[in-house]
């Protein structure tokens, strides 16, 4: 067993968010550390913070929630087997039924700031499955969604979010390609995005009240930019 302590060596003025503890580690634990922590040049107090947030912020409630770690391929692989009609009514279920419970029981309330933490988590920080982009201009909320699983990985996180949305009252234009997702909250009639797809050519699957109805495709088929224009 190694002893670590937290800080081991301050390198800067101690916090005074940061706490001072020591714990015992096995033998072939300290070795890996310090192995990564050469590779990685970052000290083994920051390597020791990293694990431990990631245990009590996602690895707990994961675990309760019967969470499942797979790779990004496996997803895709999984979507290409869906039909867009498909990965709509699944997006929809995960949004109506599941996103209001998980984040209510991560953070303890459901408002639009525990859903954009939420994304975080799910996203770049722990789940590794998408990033997010938010911004907000004094009158707009923009959300951005982006990923690399294909289009109807999109559409299920559009539906997804169109309808954590409604739970919280807001209405939501949603547009997307085959990457990326975008939210706009509250529908804005004068947004470039809902003036025929001004500079935005490759926009697939719009959702937005002013845009056109969704196109029924077979398996295997693909949205060519032309057909919105049919």
């Amino acid at each position: 067993m190694t002893q670590l302590e937290s800080p081991l060596k301050p390198e800067v003025r101690r916090s005074p968010d940061t706490v001072t503890r020591t714990f015992r580690i096995d033998r072939d634990v300290d070795r890996k550390m310090e192995g990564l922590s050469s590779e990685g040049r970052v000290s083994m107090n920051q390597m020791a913070n990293k694990a431990l947030r990631r245990y009590v912020e996602w690895e707990v409630n994961a675990e309760k929630f019967g969470t499942v770690t797979t790779s990004a391929s496996t997803i895709r692989k999984f979507f290409d087997y869906l039909t867009i009609e498909q990965a709509k009514e699944m997006g929809s279920w995960w949004g109506e039924n599941q996103a209001p419970g998980i984040i209510t029981f991560w953070f303890k309330k459901f408002d639009f700031d525990s859903v954009l933490k939420a994304l975080e988590f799910l996203g770049a920080q722990y789940g590794r499955a998408f990033t997010s982009d938010y911004a907000f201009d004094g009158r707009s909320h923009t959300l951005i969604v982006k990923h690399d699983m294909g289009l109807k990985a999109s559409v299920f996180y559009a539906e997804a979010v169109k309808a954590a949305f409604s739970h919280l009252g807001l209405g939501t234009d949603i547009f997307v390609t085959d990457d990326q997702v975008i939210a706009i909250s509250p529908p804005d009639p004068a947004h470039p995005l809902n003036r025929s797809y001004e500079g935005a050519a490759d926009l697939k699957y719009p959702t937005s009240a002013t845009s056109r109805p969704i196109p029924k495709l077979r398996k295997g088929q693909r949205v060519e930019p032309e057909s919105r224009d049919a």
